[in-house]
């Protein structure tokens, strides 16, 4: 019999081969863990894709339909049907009323400082 068999070298080789063993299982487990993460977040990215997949379908969808040609073509060109008739809106430029409560409010931002703290602290509102 070889001298590798004795109990004297086999116990030291064959605890060597376990450990070993012990340690690839451990790096195949922590290595499987971290595919199973991968996984997981490509399954999501997957997701999000076809989430964005559908809206830009839709948008598509809509862009080339009559509905959206219309739209543009009223907003952009002044479109109109020929029964529809058209109500003018003309921005007011003239002078602004303010009510009692923005009138003092505006009249107190025109003053200094130690004059808010003053009106603040006495609580006067004239």
């Amino acid at each position: 019999m070889p001298a590798i068999f004795h109990k004297k070298y086999l116990t030291p080789i064959l605890v060597l081969v376990a450990l070993w063993l012990g340690y690839s299982v451990y790096q195949m487990r922590d290595d499987r863990a971290q595919i199973g993460l991968q996984v997981t977040d490509l399954e999501s990215k997957i997701t999000d894709i076809q989430q964005d997949n559908q809206t830009i379908a839709s948008s598509s969808a809509y862009l080339t339909s009559d509905a959206y040609l219309e739209r543009q073509a009223r907003l952009q060109l002044n479109y109109k049907l020929p029964d529809e008739q058209v109500a003018y809106v003309y921005e007011d430029k003239g002078t602004s009323t303010l009510s009692v409560d923005q009138a003092y409010d505006h009249a107190v931002g025109r003053l200094p400082t130690w004059k808010k703290w003053l009106y603040y602290l006495i609580g006067k509102r004239d």
